[in-house]
């Protein structure tokens, strides 16, 4: 048998060895010399795999073992679950036999892209190393379509240097700061303004770079309010055109789920809820495809071996906001949310008390729109979850308005479930609508124009009419002068329909009311006895105990 010194020399390296000091590599791949870069000489090399070089040691290619050892341990579990006895019946196996990991993923971590194991872009990939191919096709969509066009070209864009200058963006970035980045903790902060410096210093102008720039000053020119920048409108397009160009959107990565992330926060402080949602959307389905949804460690296999699967506090940060995000607008707007399975089990970068983490357990708190069960079963689920978010005890600022928005959804459901809501659930609702209008009354007076500044205490005047309980209508007076005050500091178009909604709803309540009282008072048409004259009461009894009548003592009887 011929002597093959490669493949003696790949079995000596797949052996484990004690570390003895300082490793060096005996003999580095002819690539890795030709390129001067370390060689690991575990063959084929980890620098050859990532880059997809042919991996020869002297002009002799080596064959794909370090790579079909990787996606074995993948395929293991699969393999495992199909194993049993061999004098079962075939029917019993298929019975017994646990389903294999279907949804498990591939994620290559240097060009940050995920898909699942039964993706067709997988699919050649793993035939190759099943049939022990020197080198296995890449992660490439091969015949995904037939090619008969060319892809679409990307759009000429202008730097975001042609908008706003370096001082400018510094200052709009310290705002938002203060405010935005407060509840939504997005970024490091020293880490950004690093990004800014290289960007504006022209050492780093990527285009995508750029946009997340350009949303942070977008935000950071609204939160300004009446001081924002005066090209706040072609700042924010030109963040939408690179975020949309197909030359970018067609290569996902951390960077872009960020700038959609805060696009969406912009969109929900500007425009429809329609839009709002599908921005939200866009953002998760982004985050499943650079694997933000997946434990790293323990769930994906990893197609490049020098980048290690790791996922940084900054990369749970992007997850986990823009889940926040999805999961509040569409329960907000009755939209359905993206799930991903195993995301409650999860633990989060955030304080708990912070108003990031606060805002995070609020959205964990709500019930599933697809709750099953019977109408009483589900009215407890809704009624229990309303409990849960007075149970966080006190929440000042922005998240007493996310949790006052958050209520108002469960009420309105359990208003459709046609069942009687509980004395305690009623003052529970009451109780943190008034503490968000507060909130909301407060951040008006300082000039921070949440979107649910306005929103959240209309919505909790609509709530009082509808509860139309004698501790609501109490309230009705005290929060129509915040909401006056709320459209006075605005000034907008819709502040002004929201009053005047809101007016037109009471005068329709007072209404209402008129005519029950006018049905009571008909009433006395048909027998009922409602005299008309005025009664004058007895003060001698009333007022004298000792006085008696018919031989009776008043005192006697305790009165």
């Amino acid at each position: 048998m011929e002597h093959n010194p490669i493949h003696n020399e790949v079995t000596v390296a797949a052996q484990p060895q004690a570390p003895k000091g300082r490793q060096r590599a005996k003999q580095a791949c002819d690539e890795c010399r030709r390129r001067k870069r370390k060689c690991d000489s575990t063959f084929p090399c980890a620098m050859c795999v990532q880059f997809e070089y042919p991996c020869k040691i002297n002009g002799v290619l080596v064959p794909g073992q370090k790579l079909k050892r990787s996606l074995d341990v993948m395929l293991e579990s699969s393999e495992a679950s199909f194993q049993t006895a061999p004098s079962a019946p075939p029917s019993d196996v298929a019975r017994h036999t646990p389903l294999p990991p279907l949804n498990r993923g591939i994620i290559e971590p240097a060009k940050r892209r995920y898909m699942n194991q039964n993706s067709a872009v997988a699919f050649p990939n793993q035939l190759g190393v099943e049939l022990e191919s020197a080198h296995p096709p890449r992660l490439h969509s091969f015949a995904w379509n037939c090619g008969i066009r060319p892809e679409e070209p990307g759009s000429i864009h202008a730097p975001l240097t042609n908008y706003i200058s370096y001082e400018e963006c510094r200052h709009y970035t310290e705002i938002y700061f203060s405010t935005v980045d407060v509840p939504f903790h997005l970024f490091d902060k020293q880490k950004f303004l690093q990004q800014c410096d290289t960007y504006f210093n022209r050492r780093n102008q990527d285009l995508i770079l750029g946009a997340l720039i350009g949303a942070v000053v977008s935000l950071g020119s609204l939160f300004a309010f009446h001081q924002g920048h005066p090209m706040e409108s072609q700042i924010v397009k030109h963040v939408k055109d690179v975020l949309e160009d197909s030359t970018f959107s067609r290569l996902p990565s951390i960077d872009q789920v960020n700038a959609w992330i805060l696009r969406t926060l912009y969109l929900r402080s500007t425009t429809r809820p329609h839009l709002t949602w599908l921005s939200s959307c866009t953002v998760m389905h982004l985050v499943e495809a650079v694997g933000l949804h997946r434990d790293l460690n323990s769930e994906l296999v990893t197609q490049s071996l020098q980048t290690p699967a790791t996922e940084d506090e900054g990369s749970k940060r992007t997850f986990w906001l823009a889940w926040c995000l999805n999961t509040i607008i569409a329960y907000e707007y009755g939209r359905t949310k993206i799930h991903f399975d195993g995301v409650d089990s999860r633990s989060t970068p955030f304080d708990d008390r912070g108003e990031t983490g606060l805002q995070i357990r609020m959205a964990r708190i709500l019930p599933s729109d697809s709750l099953s069960g019977d109408v009483m079963t589900v009215s407890k689920s809704l009624e229990a979850a309303i409990q849960k978010l007075l149970d966080m005890g006190e929440v000042k600022g922005f998240p007493a308005l996310t949790r006052g928005d958050l209520c108002f959804c469960l009420y309105r459901r359990l208003r459709l479930l046609k069942v009687s809501i509980s004395k305690d659930t009623l003052s529970q609702i009451l109780q943190i609508g008034h503490t968000a209008v507060e909130a909301a009354s407060d951040l008006a007076e300082r000039g921070i124009p949440w979107w649910n500044v306005l929103g959240t205490t209309f919505q909790f005047f609509c709530v009082l009419l509808a509860i139309d309980n004698r501790d609501s209508l109490t309230q009705v007076s005290w929060v129509m002068p915040k909401l006056e005050r709320i459209v006075e500091i605005l000034n907008t178009h819709m502040a002004a329909e929201a009053l005047d909604t809101a007016k037109t709803l009471m005068r329709d309540a007072l209404a209402k009311k008129n005519q029950e009282i006018a049905l009571l008072e008909a009433s006395n048409g048909n027998g009922f006895p409602f005299p008309h004259r005025e009664l004058t009461p007895d003060w001698d009894t009333m007022l004298n105990p000792y006085y008696i009548v018919g031989g009776f003592n008043f005192k006697d009887l305790g009165v």
